[in-house]
């Protein structure tokens, strides 16, 4: 990577960083989006293997219900954690050229569901059947482009649980996403020396970004803020999807 493309991820974090501090996630999201449009998808991703394990760690183990979250979600982090890896295996160090298509498709349906107020509502009964599907392709998604959100996002919306716990839940199953990411970078030579470097380097500004985040969260409406990264998402989006096909 160049110094200016450093500089340029380094800023995007801060950026990603403001988001999740003001409305409690998005920091992978924003931050692949945009730096894919600059750099390789595989060194998006590795971008965020570090700052992201140090944020979705924080997150799980804030709330007091982690080892409840743990068994009622094992079926789902378990499978969504050996597809990942799976994935990553097969797709190699520079990822098949239709990759970003991905991208784009989960990021015009996650932008889309979140403009359109869509939320499922899943029966208790439909969980543990689902659990371990959404998994396999959570993970397949995350290996693929580095962010599980669809259909993790809005299945885990979907269940009956309390706003509260569907932060921590989002943050435990978020946190073995990333720890396995990072697993799979290290063990196929895609988070190296100088690519580890910069993914620490981009710890600081994540963080700071967050504080950033909750102080603005203070001032602003978080709703318009929140319709405001929805859009941006769409455009990247819309944008990745049209540069890949002209």
């Amino acid at each position: 990577m160049t110094t200016a493309e450093i500089a340029f991820g380094l800023a995007v974090f801060l950026l990603a960083g403001t988001v999740k501090g003001l409305v409690g996630l998005g920091l992978p999201t924003i931050t692949i989006a945009l730096t894919s449009l600059v750099l390789p998808l595989t060194e998006a991703i590795a971008l965020i293997a570090l700052p992201t394990i140090f944020t979705n760690v924080w997150q799980a183990t804030v709330g007091g219900q982690f080892w409840v979250i743990l068994r009622r979600q094992w079926p789902l982090i378990v499978t969504l954690m050996i597809s990942l890896y799976l994935t990553m295996w097969l797709v190699g160090q520079k990822g098949p050229n239709w990759a970003f298509l991905v991208l784009a498709a989960v990021l015009i349906v996650y932008s889309g569901l979140g403009l359109l107020r869509i939320r499922l509502h899943i029966h208790a009964d439909l969980e543990k059947l689902l659990a371990p599907v959404i998994g396999v392709v959570s993970g397949f998604v995350a290996g693929l482009v580095g962010v599980p959100i669809i259909p993790l996002m809005p299945y885990l919306q979907g269940l009956d649980i309390k706003p509260s716990e569907l932060v921590q839940s989002l943050g435990v199953v978020l946190c073995a996403t990333s720890l396995t990411l990072t697993v799979s970078l290290l063990n196929f030579g895609l988070l190296d020396g100088p690519r580890a470097i910069v993914s620490a380097a981009a710890v600081v500004p994540a963080l700071a970004g967050m504080w950033v985040g909750q102080q603005i969260r203070l001032r602003l409406s978080v709703e318009q803020f929140r319709l405001a990264v929805f859009w941006a998402l769409l455009l990247t989006g819309l944008y990745t999807f049209t540069s890949r096909l002209l």
